[in-house]
């Protein structure tokens, strides 16, 4: 009996101390997170006493601790971000809307002759296209990226769609005087993805290089075993890693990346396209050959 009741009141003194031992130890932990709410530290949780639960809590709320700081330093890369678009839209409106409004007044001029006039007209027409397709592009854009913005997937011939947009754009090389070497299977390549968006990555991608290619342009589609592939690729001698990296950043405006001849949009939507349908769109420079490519995972 005796040895029982001293066993009862050891494991009550354990018990005791045990409770002690945590209340302290959370009343710390409360200090602490109050310290780190009112932002008088940036130290996280740590305790002295050793506790499997303890050490649990301790952990999670340091691994929100952690998600909150990176909530915050997203919030504030989306508002920096953010800050520039406004800045860059801005920039690129106010800049067709300027030279719209110059030549207007120039027409006012009543000693203006009939060329003049007719010239300055052209510039005004010119000027409001390209005004208006920046509208909207930047108009497609949003809703491309937009959450609610489906794709109609479907197994369609790639081979086929490719070649009809590069029948389209036949004038267009022949303009600019580009040779192009086209290299594809004779067999189809089946894919599955959104036909009208796969349509409209390549349309892209061959105005950027019409926009900044000379002399030759390779352009090739492949079936490897996972996925398919397909490149443009041309030669360049002004652009920089830096452009390569950042090309298909809507916001960004290098000078050899982007110029005057287009609204430095297209990439970006087509790279959003490319990302709604599981694929890959990205740019490489080697050997002063600019290369993108487009990749498509394999239907399983």
């Amino acid at each position: 009996m005796i040895h029982l009741t001293v066993l009862c009141m050891f494991i009550a003194i354990v018990f005791l101390f045990r409770f002690f031992f945590m209340k302290r130890e959370m009343k710390r932990m409360t200090k602490q997170l109050q310290a780190y709410r009112y932002r008088y530290t940036e130290k996280k949780v740590d305790i002295e006493y050793f506790d499997r639960d303890i050490e649990r809590l301790a952990v999670e709320i340091n691994g929100y601790f952690d998600s909150m700081m990176e909530m915050k330093v997203e919030q504030k890369r989306t508002e920096e971000t953010l800050k520039q678009a406004i800045a860059n839209m801005s920039h690129d409106l106010r800049t067709p809307l300027t030279s719209i409004l110059g030549y207007i007044q120039l027409l006012e001029d009543e000693h203006l002759t009939l060329e003049e006039r007719a010239e300055y007209i052209g510039i005004v027409k010119r000027r409001t296209k390209r005004l208006q397709d920046l509208l909207d592009e930047f108009f497609e854009l949003s809703i491309v990226e937009s959450m609610d913005y489906e794709l109609q997937f479907q197994t369609f011939h790639l081979n086929q769609s490719i070649w009809e947009v590069l029948m389209n754009y036949y004038d267009a090389f022949h303009e600019r005087q580009l040779q192009v070497d086209i290299d594809m299977p004779d067999e189809e390549i089946m894919l599955y993805a959104d036909p009208s968006a796969v349509i409209r990555v390549v349309e892209n991608l061959v105005s950027n290089v019409l926009k900044h290619a000379s002399g030759s342009v390779q352009i090739s589609l492949k079936e490897e075993s996972s996925s398919i592939v397909f490149t443009i690729r041309n030669k360049t001698d002004v652009m920089t890693k830096q452009d390569v990296e950042r090309i298909f950043d809507r916001f960004y405006t290098g000078d050899t990346a982007r110029n005057k001849k287009g609204t430095g949009l297209g990439l970006s939507i087509a790279q959003s396209l490319m990302k709604k349908m599981n694929g890959e769109l990205f740019a490489t420079l080697k050997n002063h050959q600019f290369i993108m490519t487009c990749q498509w995972k394999k239907r399983t």
